[in-house]
Order: structure tokens, then C-alpha cells, then sequence
């Protein structure tokens, strides 16, 4: 029996026990329930033990707060004091007799949770403070303990731009630096890594320091011993370590709507190929052996399936069996456009008639660190459902901004989070309405949500030349009310880069552009992500500028759309609309 509220609970490496946060404290708990310790003590809610702080989870890939030690006689533990961190609140609309909802959310500007991490037996005792320059590196993005290996952590400077990895004496608490990172734009993160060797003598690294992501190989003391991939590979991420063999398994494609696994030598050499091929996004999962793995297959003519595969090549792949009921295939075409070579998804509907024109809708997300292209079909479920509702041509689009090229490129977003997009699918557009006689540019309609929320928005109040309607969801209107972590990587600090949140802010264009073009905003009232404030700001703009717009609020609805009526609702909404501003019948085939 545990105490109640269990929070992550996983199991100690010798499977005999289990640590879990209650309280705001961390507990180790015997499988027999024989025991269950308090590790730590004196958690409050403004100084937890063992949780995450906001921006690790939701921007750093960091959501654990404590880790057993290789043996499982020790925990190291996240301690993070939210007591100067800004407090909003969520009230319930339909429901104001309720309290509202509390969070300590850092906006851009103000004040992030204090952290540092401790080592504490696992029965308890006295902490040993893990020592580093926590004023000048805030962020703590990694801590990994693996056997036969030292205890690390990578920190990060607040603006990203500055980041070490150090090595941690245990009995101390005091560390080494063994790699340091520069980047003048931002450091993005690979979480795969440092992966070390058993005996710990050497571990893998990532970086981007030559302008492109390369897999290197380093010794105990983080000296590089090697690069293990070139600039052009498109390295992606380590999926294992065979030490024995000297082989590491890693995710990459010098295409970046692909995903392909490779072998790669510690000892040097070309990669090998193992799984994959163009138009293909192939992802692996090794458990504790090296000679099986798993992939996720996925092409755009077939919808993922699961193949057991031998690294040596010796069997043929196995397929997994799958009870799921297959959709059917989107009618998607992946292609690259202009002088970018932009990659574009375009998706038809299934009642597309050749010779006809149709509207376009622009699938956008627009933002860094995520392709809205990729080799599989599964991505493009609901643009087919979109083609087909609103009877227009769905395309998705990759412009400037985006990873999966090289550095140059995903960098130009720097301090130009609406210009850079915007103007890339907008460029992109052109090209493909000049390569496509069915698409007519004239009808060009826009929807996404988050920060394709905002892009969407920004469409038809900053190019309403081009954009004849948008659907906004979940839009960030203001990045001064967003959080810390990833406004201030792409836009530096409010304060000292005014004019970079200025020229990103949809408040700044609401009253700009004309003609006015058909805007609907959709919002979850319980958003703790985007705030709700953020769409009531703009509404308020919009109105003040005397500009026509809908406002689509869902009660109760968080950053996502999760209960299928309210999906279905939503969606059935926005293609209307979509449908109504686009006069979707197809044109006449002689139109310019």
C-alpha cells in the first residue's frame, strides 16, 4: 500500500521496488509492501520534490523529476521552487461558483521556477546538492545514469544559446564540464543522447555546431574521438547501443519527409542501411538486446504496419498483426516546389475531377521543430476529410523554419516567428498553382491550430492578398503571454527584442490589413497551454477595429480536442466556414 496521489511511479532497476511523488515528496515503496520510505521531505506546493517544473515537461522533453541510480540504492531528485513564478488562473464560465483553476506559468520575461537537483539514499537521509552555475544555466534538459557510466546532466543558459554537459561526482555533488554547446540562434535538443558505453570509457553526442546535426564519439572525459556521420546523412536521433558489436542504431534521412535506420560503426565508415528506403518513415525500437528491433513502417500508398526485423539481415522481416480497422488511403501527393524546393503534401479529394479547378486550403503549423510532411499516409487522415467536406484541395506545406534541412534554414525563424512562415507559404503557394492548373490561386482558405493558430490568423489580417479565410485554433495572439522556455528561444527576451514580439503579435496587424477577410477563432475556455486570454485579446482588437470575425469558445476544452462529439462538432464547423468563404464549387476549367 502506497500513500494516495501517486504521481510517475517506475520501477528501481532491480525491479524489487517502486518510486513514486506524493505529496510533493518522494516515496520508494517494497513490491512485497513491505516498506514505503520517504526519500524526501519537506515538499510544498511552491518547493516540490521529484516533479518536473512546467517548462521541462512541456519544452524540454523532460518529464520525469527523479531517477534511480544504476544499483537502485539512490534517487536523484528534482527540487523546484515556483515561488516567484507568475500564478494565473482558469475559471470555468459556466461554472463560476466553482474556484478557479491555479498554475504557475512563467510568460515570456518574467520569473522561471528555481531548480536544482539533489542525490538521496533510497532510505532516506541527507541530500548531496548537485553544484554547477545555476544562475548562469537555469534549464536542467537532461539527467541520465546509466551502469557503469557517471551520473550527467545538460543545463542550458535561458536564452538556449549556451549549454554544458557535465559529469557529477556522487559523493560531492560538485561536476566537470565535458561538452559545451554555442549556438548565436538556439541550441535545439536531442534527448537520445549522450548514450555511453557499459564500461563508460565513451558515450555518443549530437550536434549542430557545423551547421548541420552530426552523431560524434567522445571519451570519459568528453574529448571527440571521432565523427560517426556526416553533414548530409540526416542524422536524427540514436535508437541503440551495441558496445559489443561497436555498432549504434540511428534514425536519419538526408530527405526530410522521410525516416530511415541505419547501422553505424564506432570505428568509422559509411552507414548501413537497415531498414527504409525513399518515400518511406521507418522508426525502430530496440529493448535490451541488440539483434531484434521493431519498426514502425509507414509509406504514403500504405497505411504504418509493425515488422519484427534482425539487425543482421539473416531473416526476413515478420510482420505484427493489427486488429485495427484500416481507413481508407488519403489521396495524397508529395512534392517540392519553387526555388526553397519547398516540400508540399497535396491532398485531393476522392471526388476530384480532372480538368476542374479547385480552392485551396493551406494546412498549416508553420512553426520550428515540427514537419507537417512526411512519408505516411496516417498523417493525412483528416486533410482527406477536409478535401472531401469542403470539396478543395488540402496542402500542407514546409517552408523556412522547419527542421529536417539544415541549420541555415530551420534558423531563419529567429526573431521573425510570423514573417518567416508566412512568407514561405506564400511563396510556396505561387509555385504550386503555377506547377497545378487545378488549383486556383484565387480561392486560398487557411486553417491549424496552435501555432498554426496563429499562423492562420496572421493569414488573413497580414496577407489578405492571398488568404480569403481562416480557421484559428488555439491561437498564440500575443507571445508575451506565452511561456518562457520556447517564446524566448526563437524571440529573445521582451524586453531587450520589443520589436520582434511587436511584429509576431496579432495584436499588431488587427487593425491593419483590409479587405477583411472571414476569420473564425475557436478556444478550449480550460486552455493551460495557450491561454483563453489569448483569443479574448484578439477578439477584443477585432472588435475595437471594427473588424467582422466569428468566436467559436468551447467550455471545458483544454489545448486539445479530445472527446469525439466535440471533434466532430468543431470540425464540422470549421469546414463550413472554410466551405462558405471559399464558395467551394468548382470553377469553370478556361478561369485564369
Amino acid at each position: 500500500k502506497t500513500h494516495s496521489g501517486a504521481i510517475d511511479p517506475h520501477f528501481s532497476p532491480d525491479g524489487k521496488s517502486v518510486a513514486y511523488v506524493s505529496g510533493n515528496d518522494v516515496y520508494v515503496a517494497s513490491v512485497d509492501a513491505t516498506s514505503d520510505v520517504a526519500v524526501t521531505k519537506g515538499g510544498t506546493d511552491t518547493r516540490t520534490h521529484g516533479v518536473a517544473e512546467f517548462v521541462a515537461q512541456e519544452e524540454l522533453a523532460r518529464s520525469r523529476g527523479f531517477w534511480f541510480s544504476p544499483e537502485g540504492d539512490r534517487i536523484v531528485y528534482e527540487e523546484a521552487d515556483t515561488s516567484k513564478v507568475e500564478v494565473l488562473t482558469i475559471p470555468d464560465p459556466s461554472h463560476p461558483e466553482q474556484k478557479p483553476y491555479e498554475s504557475a506559468y512563467p510568460r515570456a520575461g518574467k520569473a522561471n521556477a528555481d531548480v536544482r537537483l539533489g542525490i538521496v539514499p533510497v532510505r532516506g537521509g541527507a541530500t548531496t546538492w548537485i553544484e554547477w552555475d545555476r544562475a548562469r544555466f537555469p534549464y536542467v534538459a537532461t539527467v541520465k545514469w546509466t551502469r557503469g557510466a557517471p551520473l550527467v546532466i545538460y543545463v542550458m543558459d535561458r536564452l538556449q544559446q549556451n549549454a554544458e554537459l557535465l559529469s557529477v561526482d556522487t559523493k560531492t555533488g560538485k561536476t566537470t564540464t565535458l561538452v559545451k554547446e554555442h549556438d548565436a540562434a538556439w541550441i535545439n535538443l536531442d534527448t537520445s543522447v549522450p548514450r555511453f558505453t557499459p564500461d563508460g570509457k565513451q558515450f555518443l553526442w549530437s550536434t549542430e555546431r557545423g551547421g548541420a546535426w552530426e552523431l560524434e564519439l567522445r571519451d570519459a572525459t568528453g574529448q571527440l574521438v571521432r565523427k560517426l556521420t556526416k553533414k548530409d546523412f540526416g542524422y536524427d536521433s540514436v535508437v541503440d547501443l551495441d558496445a559489443a558489436s561497436s555498432v549504434a542504431i540511428v534514425q536519419g534521412s538526408s530527405e526530410p519527409t522521410d525516416a530511415r535506420v541505419f547501422a553505424v560503426s564506432l570505428a568509422g565508415g559509411e552507414p548501413k542501411p537497415l531498414a527504409g528506403n525513399a518515400g518511406e518513415s521507418v522508426q525502430a525500437t530496440f529493448g535490451k538486446g541488440h539483434d531484434v528491433f521493431v519498426t514502425r513502417y509507414a509509406t504514403r500508398g500504405a497505411m504504418p504496419r509493425y515488422d519484427a526485423r534482425w539487425v543482421s539481415g539473416g531473416h526476413p522481416p515478420i510482420e505484427i498483426p493489427s486488429m485495427v480497422e484500416a481507413p481508407a488511403l488519403p489521396n495524397v501527393e508529395v512534392t517540392d516546389v519553387g526555388d526553397d524546393h519547398y516540400r508540399v503534401a497535396i491532398i485531393r479529394p476522392r471526388a476530384f475531377v480532372s480538368g476542374q479547378r479547385y480552392p485551396i486550403i493551406d494546412a498549416a503549423y508553420g512553426g520550428p521543430g515540427f514537419n507537417v510532411v512526411a512519408s505516411d499516409a496516417s498523417r493525412y487522415l483528416f486533410e482527406q476529410w477536409l478535401a472531401d467536406a469542403v470539396g478543395a484541395v488540402v496542402v500542407a506545406i514546409d517552408a523556412r523554419g522547419t527542421p529536417g534541412r539544415d541549420r541555415a534554414w530551420e534558423r531563419a525563424i529567429r526573431n521573425k516567428a510570423l514573417d518567416v512562415p508566412l512568407d514561405g507559404h506564400v511563396a510556396a503557394l505561387k509555385a504550386l498553382a503555377a506547377k497545378y492548373r487545378e488549383l486556383d490561386p484565387s480561392r486560398i482558405g487557411v486553417y491549424g491550430w496552435s501555432y498554426g493558430g496563429m499562423f492562420s490568423a496572421a493569414a488573413v489580417l497580414a496577407r489578405p492578398d492571398v488568404y480569403k479565410v481562416a480557421v484559428a485554433g488555439a491561437p498564440v495572439t500575443d507571445w508575451r503571454d506565452y511561456d518562457t522556455c520556447y517564446t524566448e528561444r526563437y524571440l529573445g527576451l521582451p524586453e531587450t527584442n520589443a520589436a520582434a514580439y511587436d511584429s509576431a503579435s496579432l495584436l499588431t496587424w488587427a487593425a491593419r490589413a483590409t479587405p477583411h477577410r472571414p476569420l473564425l477563432l475557436i478556444h478550449g475556455t480550460a486552455d493551460d497551454n495557450v491561454y483563453f486570454m489569448n483569443s479574448l485579446k484578439l477578439a477584443d482588437a477585432l472588435a475595437r477595429a471594427g473588424r467582422p470575425f466569428e468566436f467559436l469558445p468551447i467550455a471545458g476544452v483544454t489545448h486539445m480536442l479530445v472527446e469525439p462529439v466535440m471533434i466532430e462538432a468543431v470540425w464540422s464547423r470549421a469546414a463550413e466556414f472554410l466551405r462558405a468563404g471559399l464558395r467551394s464549387n468548382v470553377s469553370d476549367p478556361s478561369r485564369q
